[in-house]
């Protein structure tokens, strides 16, 4: 996904906020469900999931410092790092769970004001810095959870939600390590990163309605109908994206097709976390596990509008 051109400061600091502001709460949020899903009797794995959370946060509380007053209108609007649901969410999560959550922060981060992307030569210098150690604690929870993931395996472990959604946040988080690599070289994406971007983007999202659909009490009737039929749909543009023949028409199409099947994702996505909150839904998950969902997928809505196929009459 490395270009050949170098990133302007602005872009530099730019692409930095915004890599990191979704990609360490989403880490955040990972980590978080891992403790909440561990057996009392592996308090090491338990303790090292809620140290590596309490870093994310701790390097999210940076970030947001610098963000403020130097972030677009557009991605604030996109409700990228926060949504409208997620302080109800932890909030209902610490309740469930018993657990502290630093809500402060979610705070801070609805009350991020936007500006022009202006940084100093200090701010750039604290960029870097905290890419490089968000790289370094990437790397540490990717160790982590592969470590996790062949235990339970191997039957030497156990966590309450299906093994291979270990590999699901591996493979989120190898795109934030690779983001992050690209970053420290301050380069730009290259020309098929767009396809390969959306493509692994609708297999991610095939993993969040699979995920959904496992987790939800199957006596909600209907709304295991509509994760499965997300299933089904998010199957089949994979396989259209397999069988296309590049061209630039091609990819107009299938940005647009990919577009019209994550707003209908998300508004699904939307409604089950309203009667979540209502206590009219039940998952055998955490709540904040379904607005981290939701959060992926305007993260998603949001790089598609982006791209260059994209006109106006989309927005």
């Amino acid at each position: 996904m490395i270009g050949d051109n170098l990133l302007t400061d602005n872009d530099f600091f730019e692409e930095s906020l915004i890599i990191n502001l979704y990609y360490l709460r989403s880490l955040r949020d990972y980590c978080t469900r891992i403790e909440l899903s561990l057996p009392l009797i592996y308090e090491e794995a338990r303790k090292k999931a809620n140290e590596l959370s309490k870093k994310c946060e701790g390097f999210l509380g940076e970030i947001v410092k610098l963000a403020d007053n130097n972030i677009i209108d557009f991605f604030i609007e996109s409700e990228i790092i926060v949504t409208k649901y997620t302080l109800d969410c932890e909030l209902l999560t610490e309740k469930l769970f018993g657990i502290d959550i630093d809500t402060n922060l979610t705070e801070k981060e609805l009350a991020l004001k936007t500006g022009n992307v202006d940084p100093t030569s200090e701010m750039l210098l604290n960029m870097e810095k905290i890419n490089t150690e968000a790289l370094n604690l990437s790397q540490e929870f990717l160790e982590f959870a592969n470590n996790l993931y062949e235990k339970t395996t191997n039957q030497e472990s156990f966590t309450y939600y299906y093994n291979s959604l270990n590999i699901y946040m591996i493979e989120e988080i190898k795109t934030y390590v690779s983001a992050l690599e690209r970053l420290e070289q301050k380069t730009t994406t290259s020309p098929s990163y767009v396809i390969e971007n959306e493509y692994w983007f609708n297999s991610f999202l095939l993993g969040i309605a699979s995920y959904l659909r496992g987790e939800i009490d199957p006596i909600y009737v209907d709304t295991f109908k509509i994760a499965n039929d997300f299933v089904q749909e998010y199957k089949n543009i994979l396989d259209e994206y397999d069988n296309m023949t590049i061209t630039i028409e091609n990819q107009k199409n299938m940005t647009l097709n990919s577009l019209e099947l994550a707003r209908r994702f998300k508004k699904f996505l939307e409604d089950c976390i309203n009667k979540l909150l209502k206590k009219e839904l039940y998952f055998i998950s955490a709540p904040i596990t379904k607005d981290n969902a939701l959060s992926a997928v305007n993260y998603f809505i949001y790089n598609l509008l982006k791209t260059e196929y994209i006109s106006e009459d989309n927005l």
